[in-house]
């Protein structure tokens, strides 16, 4: 059961990112987030900044249960693809809020959950495994 989750998001989706904590937290869960105050939509992010972030970004995956992907228009970034791929590979539930584009992060989406549908039931949401994916 899921008890902690990291939103990966694009900086373009923060609002849409900050609806979802929202949600999340009053599902229950314990909520980690992008940091917002470093939208690139809105300050310049340079290298040792981009290095930084990203660390500190891939400790809290490693501290959560799961990650949710908000994914506008199926859209996610490269930074989002290497935290999805991170999550996988530390063995995270991945739930995306759309269906990505990206066909090859289709085989790691666990559950598709639009963001004005979370509620309690997204703590039910596991990992699917490998051999279960292919049944």
């Amino acid at each position: 059961m899921i008890s902690s989750v990291t939103i990966c998001s694009s900086s373009k989706f923060y609002d849409t990112a900050r609806r979802a904590e929202d949600l999340l937290r009053k599902a229950g869960l314990t909520v980690y987030t992008p940091r917002y105050d470093y939208s690139e939509e809105q300050v310049r992010v340079g290298e040792s900044d981009k290095i930084r972030l990203t660390r500190e970004f891939l400790d809290k995956v490693a501290r959560s249960d799961a990650v949710f992907v908000i994914a506008n228009g199926g859209y996610a970034g490269v930074s989002v693809c290497i935290e999805v791929g991170y999550a996988v590979g530390q063995g995270k539930t991945v739930v995306f809020s759309e269906q990505p584009t990206e066909f090859a992060l289709r085989a790691l989406v666990d559950a598709v959950v639009p963001v004005d549908e979370i509620g309690d039931e997204v703590r039910r949401i596991s990992r699917v495994s490998p051999a279960e994916g292919s049944a």
